[in-house]
């Protein structure tokens, strides 16, 4: 049985992230759709050749095990490490995360690229702009943004990992991404013009500061032993986690507004 967990626990840790889970991802894209502009949303439309938002926003992850995308994994995140801030920042060796939106929001502003350029750059937009709202993906090497940080979840004694929590096991509540895009929605503050205009790096700062939730355990950590995290530590962050979410579809929208008016 020992030697059974160990397994187990190896291929948990092991495992790649892919930021958030696909229902998570259509969600914050259909936050967008809600606040494009009609102008924006027809050439978007068109670009897609009939496609939404949410119809392609998990595509950048369906590839990643393609050999001709693999290269692209490593766009999906950024590392600090742990003492540095985002101003000790340096681009990766085969880029990043924040590298990525930099390069792909240009070419989708660009329209003297093609087509087939302005809409894969846009496919990776759209995903990548809700993974680095996601806490984790500006992530310490150290445990690879929460993948080695195993826990049991609740009351399931359900072995997972810190990552995996943070990807969709705090928003995952009996809402189609319909009704839960537009519960987020409904949210949005009059002072959201506050954070609209924040650069890219400004998105990963504040994913960054929030390893204080993320982290915020309320224990010591046996590292011979999985943290349990159950219903305070859920209650606690799915309105951060909610957060992030709105304003990664809110942030979509408005830079898409910018591109392509």
């Amino acid at each position: 049985m020992f030697r059974i967990l160990v397994v187990i626990y190896i291929s948990l840790i092991s495992m790649p992230s892919s930021a958030w889970w696909g229902k998570e991802h259509e969600i914050i894209a259909k936050v967008a759709e809600k606040n494009l502009t009609q102008q924006t949303a027809k050439k978007i439309n068109s670009l897609l050749e009939g496609d939404r938002l949410s119809d392609i926003a998990n595509w950048a992850d369906t590839i990643k095990s393609q050999s001709k995308w693999s290269h692209s994994k490593r766009w999906h995140y950024v590392n600090i490490e742990k003492g540095e801030s985002i101003e000790d920042y340096e681009v990766s060796v085969g880029g990043d995360i924040l590298w990525a939106l930099d390069y792909f929001y240009w070419q989708i502003s660009d329209s003297s690229k093609s087509v087939s350029q302005r809409r894969e750059a846009l496919m990776f937009f759209v995903h990548l702009v809700a993974d680095i709202h996601q806490p984790l993906h500006v992530g310490f090497s150290g445990d690879a943004g929460g993948n080695k940080k195993p826990v049991i979840w609740e009351s399931q004694n359900r072995l997972v990992n810190l990552h995996k929590i943070w990807d969709g096991l705090l928003t995952s509540p009996n809402l189609t991404s319909h009704q839960y895009a537009k519960k987020i929605n409904n949210s949005l503050t009059k002072d959201k013009h506050l954070w609209l205009k924040l650069s890219f790096k400004d998105w990963a700062d504040e994913s960054l500061k929030l390893h204080q939730f993320v982290y915020d355990f309320k224990q010591q950590n046996n590292a011979k032993k999985p943290l349990y995290l159950g219903a305070e530590y859920k209650n606690k962050n799915r309105p951060v986690a909610e957060k992030r979410m709105l304003q990664a579809g809110a942030r979509l929208a408005y830079f898409l507004n910018l591109a392509f008016e």
